[in-house]
């Protein structure tokens, strides 16, 4: 942290908050909240004379509440910038520290907060994760008995320069504790809080195992587990080093903690699966390795920045494998723990990703985007007429279109990406998409249903998950139906309605509709506009007494090829069950509504062109007229 702040090309910027981001890739426009220290950086020489004077005592939220800060501090003596700042919820207004500063006159308590615009190229998210809070599982009595104590505790109390000077003691009473008991999984691999694994607990537990084994080596460490995972280089001889130390390790995952009132010892009742048996056993300390958990501010800085989230609350990456630096928006990139849980060596070699990523961002002079960018037919936007509309800018997941009354809504093209969700919710299709045009697929259409359709499976896939799956079924030999008919679009959310009806309308069989999992859809909301729609389309269908299976929604991935093979295979058996009299009547009854819900879709520039040569490709294959 040193070098980078004397890095003549590193600005760093400390108690700051970005506040909002515009713009696109390469020209980003940042809004910092330089937060209010009441202290001037220039002039403050960190001699710490303000706080040796300074009568008020709060928590030090660096040493978790272990020990005592004055109001004006600095959260370590390692700060970097070693600038005091005064907390103005603790302040008496003494100014005894004024007094203190003498001539470097570096307080200010009229000082505010400043915001200020930045320009910058690219974005690197390194926001990293927080701590599950373990009073919520009353079971381990965290905060009720004071011997029980956290990982971050613990590390306080047995580091040189925390709150005891490196000597463990035990809060209760500040004896020396002979006996602790380490348990794992506090708050993940549980399905009431957390279900993941927190990747690197498993290696920390045994590394504080280790340590204070060798400062103390007369304790009796036993540490409890569901699992020990120690998966990577060197691991497995560290976990082995930790068991020849004497460090006990029992499998379980301890179900009761209680204490003795008088000598405030704890009794760990824990199933001991060695043993077969339940197991209660007296330990001076109980240490919790609590789960990591994203940062509390994690979706208000998602909102901020336009990137996506797991179902966790971990921002989400461009794709796992190809692309596990970028998030969906071009130009900000994820570094760390705020992806997903790692450890130390991952988060080192994955800032530097980022950081080469970003750097190619900064020394280009121009940025390649994908083709396939919507596009505004000025002349039909109702907003340009001065009526109120704005349905494409509430679906875009970038913020791509700008949208105002009086004005034609125009699409920045920088930062669109492709997902045509704008084009399909557009109720006047004044929108288009480039290399996916609403005249493309239908004339797709109608070349896939031009013989007899009433025997075919139109399937809409995305491109990113159900496209890739119905491949991986071919690849892989699943056997499915052969009168399966599939049609490529960016992202379910391109999944015009009128596609549907116009499908139904020249007498389709059945349609599946399919696309990503909702965690992992690559247009960041996508999935579920396309999901909304498709809501929509069920009711409707259900309404005009559609024959139930002729219409399918599945969110299917990349990986599932299997998965696809059985939905078409089911379709395909729902078509076989009914009577082919009844499906021919049940089409020509509700053609009739199925080709007035799609008028509008006619009315689409290049649409009567595209379908005139459709007829005439229908005519060459069936060798009839249509």
């Amino acid at each position: 942290m040193v070098d980078a702040a004397r890095h003549p090309k590193v600005d760093v910027r400390t108690y700051t908050e970005v506040e909002r981001v515009e713009g696109f890739v390469g020209n980003f426009k940042v809004q910092l909240r330089e937060k209010s220290r009441y202290v001037i950086a220039d002039r403050c020489n960190g001699c710490g004379e303000c706080a040796k004077v300074c009568p008020i005592e709060v928590p030090n939220y660096f040493d978790m509440n272990l020990a005592p800060r004055k109001a004006i501090d600095v959260p370590m003596s390692q700060s970097v910038p070693l600038v005091y700042s005064i907390d103005m919820d603790a302040c008496i207004h003494c100014y005894k520290c004024v007094d203190a500063c003498g001539k470097l006159e570096a307080i200010d308590f009229s000082m505010e907060d400043k915001l200020v615009w930045e320009d910058v190229g690219s974005i690197v998210v390194a926001t990293g994760y927080s701590h599950f809070d373990p009073s919520v599982m009353p079971e381990y009595g965290y905060g009720r008995y004071p011997n029980v104590v956290t990982a971050i505790e613990m590390e306080r109390l047995n580091n040189s320069a925390g709150p005891t000077a490196g000597n463990l003691i035990r809060p209760s009473d500040g004896a020396n504790p002979k006996r602790l008991a380490i348990i794992n999984c506090v708050g993940s691999r549980d399905k009431r809080f957390n279900p993941w694994c927190s990747n690197f607990c498993c290696m920390y537990a045994i590394k504080n195992a280790i340590l204070l084994k060798q400062a103390y080596p007369d304790m009796d460490i036993t540490v409890y587990y569901i699992d020990i995972r120690t998966p990577s280089k060197g691991y497995e001889e560290f976990y082995d080093r930790a068991r020849k130390m004497d460090i006990h390790f029992t499998q379980g995952r301890p179900s009761l903690i209680t204490e003795d009132p008088e000598t405030r010892n704890l009794f760990v009742h824990s199933e001991d699966v060695a043993l077969g048996r339940v197991t209660e056993r007296e330990y001076d300390m109980v240490m919790l390795n609590q789960a990591a958990i994203p940062q509390p501010d994690a979706d208000e800085m998602s909102s901020v920045l336009n990137i996506s989230q797991s179902p966790g609350g971990w921002f989400m990456e461009y794709h796992p494998k190809l692309r596990p630096i970028d998030t969906p928006t071009d130009g900000i990139f994820l570094a760390g723990a705020c992806q997903g849980i790692k450890d130390i060596p991952a988060s080192v070699a994955q800032g530097s990703a980022a950081a080469a990523r970003a750097g190619r961002v900064l020394h280009a002079k121009e940025w390649e985007i994908e083709p396939v960018v919507a596009v505004v037919w000025e002349d039909r936007c109702i907003s340009a007429k001065g009526k109120k509309c704005g349905l494409c800018a509430k679906a875009c997941p970038y913020g791509a279109i700008e949208y105002e009354v009086g004005k034609a809504a125009h699409v920045v093209t920088a930062k669109c990406h492709g997902c045509g969700g704008c084009v399909a919710e557009c109720p006047h299709n004044a929108i288009t998409q480039l290399h996916f045009t609403d005249a493309q697929i239908l004339a797709q259409i109608h070349a896939l249903l031009a013989e007899r359709p009433e025997e075919k499976i139109l399937a809409f896939r995305c491109n990113w998950c159900s496209y890739p799956g119905a491949d991986l079924a071919g690849t892989s030999h699943f056997e499915y139906s052969a009168n399966e008919r599939g049609l490529r679009v960016m992202c379910a959310a391109r999944m015009d309605a009128d596609f549907i009806y116009e499908a139904f309308r020249l007498g389709a069989g059945a349609v599946l509709y399919s696309g990503c999992h909702p965690q992992d859809c690559h247009y960041i909301t996508g999935q579920r506009v396309g999901a909304r729609r498709a809501e929509r389309l069920l009711k409707a269908f259900e309404k005009m007494g559609m024959t139930p299976g002729r219409f399918r929604v599945e969110w299917i991935s990349a990986a599932e090829g299997d998965k696809y093979a059985r939905v078409i295979n089911e379709m395909q058996a729902t078509l076989d069950s009914i009577p082919k009299e009844k499906l021919l009547e049940e089409i020509e009854r509700l053609r009739p509504q199925m080709e007035k819900r799609a008028r509008r879709m006619r009315e689409t520039p290049q649409v009567e062109k595209a379908l005139e040569y459709s007829r005439e490709l229908e005519t060459a294959m069936t060798g009839k007229e249509v």
